[in-house]
């Protein structure tokens, strides 16, 4: 039975590539650029923020509060002001950048980091700012997250709007299958037996994790014992026995009834509509599945990523860093000021409870003037809270390849779930070509 999803996987295309040694932020490369300037209040400093979640309506008030919050206190205080530019594209700092605008901050995508480090003199948090300050600044925020956007033991990013996988569940048709909804499956064996009960029962699809998803897929991968991209970042090795052997479990799942099939979009509107039991996706989509569920009359509950056997599972994260391209001491300062606001206290409270993305600083979660009432009223973000005790960093591929690795991968995992080809030998001419690449 061939149920192939139409529309593989792309990202984005990198419309250009510029190099820009000896200019710009480049040119601030070394350590020695560590070096704060000094802000004025009177005649603040400009700085550009270019950030995608401007661009969508269900982000857009969260982080226009977090913009507008920081210039009217610590902005006013210290004399920065803060420009955010909706990059509708995640593209409009590439072209800005090349046009020779000034673009100091952007809220980037993991998977091309090391691009931007390359070509567009994006700088390492250590090169910009002084140690001791990155040091203070950092304590409280999940080590784990820490190592997210790291690239040669440096940090190129830091870990801003942040999401790990869960399993929507659908109380109602559990219920209706004869299943606890709160003891949710914990195995993908366990899965699959939900699956097929909500849909002997209810006529429903039991489960969708779509073959389009993109992040999720590297979670379920190195859950197995297998792995993606190698630590030196020099080959990938996702065609191993461990790594085929996920895969070929969720084919099993999709061609065999105990999967819908569709997009990610199809799924997530299958599921708010109140048509699919479980659903596999990123904790940034809870608010509006926690209202489709209120609208729909079912009570909404949640799973951690499953695991094969007893094995613990291993997520890895969605989401995005904060990039930095400051080209003087002052823009140092100033930049500086503002990821200390939006990655403190105040900004995560106002990242997680009006965006939805979790808290870095994960004891603003138990913080009666932070996130405590807002948890114990969302309680499915213990549970990803939970999973970055054990989350490993999503893949940034490397080097000016990173777009073209990155749609190969992910065009692969649809083709070897979804078609008929067999996967091991759909993975493996992938990861011959991406080693070629590579290498």
């Amino acid at each position: 039975m061939k149920r192939f999803v139409k529309g593989t996987v792309t990202l984005l295309s990198l419309s250009t590539v510029v190099w820009l040694s000896g200019c710009g932020a480049a040119a601030n490369s070394s350590s020695a650029s560590a070096e704060l300037g000094t802000l004025d209040p009177a005649n603040p400093t400009k700085i550009t923020f270019y950030t995608y979640s401007l661009a969508y309506p269900t982000m857009k008030p969260g982080m226009e509060q977090l913009i507008k919050e920081f210039n009217d206190t610590v902005g006013k205080e210290k004399g920065v002001i803060v420009e955010g530019i909706a990059d509708t594209t995640m593209q409009q700092y590439k072209a800005d950048i090349s046009a020779g605008k000034e673009v100091d901050v952007v809220q980037h995508t993991f998977s091309t980091l090391d691009s931007s480090r390359l070509s567009l003199g994006f700088q390492a948090y250590e090169d910009v700012f002084p140690q001791e300050e990155l040091d203070e600044h950092l304590k409280g925020i999940s080590p784990n997250a820490l190592e997210l956007g790291k690239i040669d033991g440096k940090m190129y990013g830091l870990a801003f709007t942040f999401s790990t996988p869960i399993v929507f569940i659908n109380g109602k048709l559990f219920e209706e299958a004869g299943l606890d909804p709160e003891n949710p499956p914990k195995t993908w064996d366990e899965i699959k037996e939900a699956s097929l009960a909500i849909k002997e029962k209810t006529g429903k699809d039991g489960f969708g994790l779509a073959p389009n998803n993109g992040w999720i897929t590297e979670g379920l991968i190195l859950s197995n014992g297998g792995e993606v991209l190698a630590k030196d970042r020099s080959k990938v090795n996702f065609a191993n026995e461990a790594g085929i052997e996920a895969i070929s479990m969720w084919k099993d799942l999709y061609h065999n009834g105990a999967s819908a099939a569709g997009t990610d979009t199809e799924l997530s509107e299958q599921f708010m509509a109140g048509n699919l039991g479980m659903y596999v996706s990123s904790t940034s989509l809870h608010s509006g599945v926690k209202q489709a569920s209120e609208a729909g009359g079912w009570k909404l509950y949640g799973a951690g990523l499953p695991q094969f056997g007893d094995k613990p599972s291993v997520p890895v994260n969605s989401g995005s860093v904060l990039a930095v391209r400051p080209d003087s001491p002052e823009k140092n300062a100033a930049v500086w000021e503002f990821i200390k606001f939006v990655t403190g206290d105040r900004g995560y409270t106002i990242i997680t409870s009006q965006i939805g993305y979790l808290p870095l600083r994960t004891a603003l979660a138990d913080d009666p003037n932070g996130l405590k009432d807002f948890v114990e009223q969302n309680p499915l973000y213990k549970i990803n809270l939970e999973q970055l005790s054990r989350i490993q960093p999503v893949a940034i591929w490397p080097g000016d390849n990173a777009t073209e690795i990155f749609t190969v991968f992910y065009d692969a995992i649809v083709k070897a779930v979804s078609s008929d080809e067999d996967a091991a030998t759909v993975l493996k001419q992938a990861e011959d070509e991406i080693n070629g690449m590579i290498q």
